[in-house]
């Protein structure tokens, strides 16, 4: 691993926003977030659920997987960790980091297995993760109440530290760019074919946000998806 590498605070976020992008493919490809849920974030602001639960679970899968490592720091590639000692010298950062590594090593003690892990993914996506109780009947591999609410525990810290993160402008500029990109590749792919073009109109003009042929819905859902932003329906 390397630590030589000087890290910005403008790599972090590309790091960040790049593992939302490939974690929201894998959760639309798994049923966990649908192609409306895209497009009510995009055209009617309701985001609550994508923009707190895709970066927290992006964020839980880094902290997995630098658990499982020798690493020191978190891994945010195949060939770079961050650390302190290698961070930007941002207070936004120092702020970030701190939390990090502690809920690493705690995560580290608990030892996760790969079966939780992989119910985690969908636990931090469906569940309020108030309650151990809450994931009863889901399918996760253990029983013990207290294993069950150190890890929503730190689910829900993580939750903080993105609901935080999602007030800064970069974030809201960031995260709509990422989101219009996974909404067009669903298109593209041909995601929901039987309702998109029909069932989904705009608030804004009434006209359907995919047109057939000419290319025209996809200006206009950049144009809707603007006039969201600039209207501050997007958070």
């Amino acid at each position: 691993m390397n630590f030589r590498v000087k890290a910005s605070m403008a790599q972090v976020w590309d790091w960040l926003f790049k593992a939302c992008e490939v974690n929201g493919r894998i959760l639309l490809r798994d049923g966990l977030v649908s192609i409306q849920e895209i497009e009510e974030c995009l055209v009617k602001g309701n985001c609550k659920k994508l923009s707190i639960k895709l970066p927290t679970w992006s964020v839980l899968h880094c902290l997995l997987v630098s658990a499982k490592s020798d690493s020191s720091g978190l891994v945010i590639s195949d060939d770079v960790e961050l650390a302190r000692n290698n961070g930007p010298r941002e207070k936004v950062f120092e702020w970030l980091i701190e939390p990090l590594l502690i809920m690493k090593e705690q995560i580290k003690n608990l030892k996760v297995e790969e079966n939780e892990e992989t119910c985690l993914k969908r636990l931090v996506i469906e569940c309020e993760n108030k309650r151990p109780e809450e994931w009863d009947g889901t399918g996760f591999p253990s029983n013990d109440n207290v294993r069950r609410a150190q890890l929503q525990a730190i689910i829900r810290r993580l939750q903080g530290i993105v609901a935080s993160m999602s007030r800064f402008p970069t974030f809201r500029r960031r995260f709509r760019n990422m989101m219009k990109v996974l909404y067009v590749e669903a298109i593209q792919a041909g995601a929901s074919a039987s309702h998109i073009g029909v069932s989904l109109k705009s608030k804004y003009t009434g006209k359907s946000l995919i047109e057939s042929g000419n290319g025209e819905g996809r200006n206009e859902t950049d144009e809707v998806v603007y006039e969201a932003y600039d209207n501050g329906d997007v958070v």
